[in-house]
């Protein structure tokens, strides 16, 4: 009686490139990815414990600085024109308005800009403030 021995052959599996290339890709796209940078602006920002980040993607933002001049979403517009400006642009009016004032504007200046924002039918309103430590 002749016993049979039957070998099978295991495969393996060599991840060993796979690994390398991942490595590789990632790499790639780490070394590749832009950052893109916002321009600042000297805007002199109250202080805020309790403030939190919000992102600025599609959304309004306006700056107020000492003098006549308010920059809508970083074009420099005379406050004469803030309420056409608005109204021209396409804003989602559902996405959060972000107003950096500097603190050296007066009430009354801040008040308008919320009545012309009010009156243009945007409902949330958010101030940015300087994180303090």
């Amino acid at each position: 009686m002749k016993l049979v021995e039957s070998h099978k052959k295991r495969t393996h599996i060599n991840i060993t490139a796979l690994v390398d290339i991942l490595f590789l890709l990632i790499i790639f796209f780490a070394v590749s990815t832009q950052f893109t940078n916002q321009r600042s602006i000297g805007v002199d920002l109250p202080q805020s414990k309790t403030g939190s980040t919000v992102s600025t993607l599609r959304k309004l933002m306006i700056v107020m600085k000492e003098g006549e001049l308010v920059l809508i979403n970083g074009r420099p517009v005379l406050w004469e024109m803030v309420m056409q400006t608005i109204k021209e642009g396409e804003f989602d009016k559902t996405q959060k308005v972000i107003l950096n004032i500097d603190k050296k504007i007066s009430h009354g200046k801040v008040i308008r800009l919320l009545d012309i924002l009010k009156l243009l039918h945007f409902k949330k309103v958010v101030f940015g403030t300087y994180a303090s430590p």
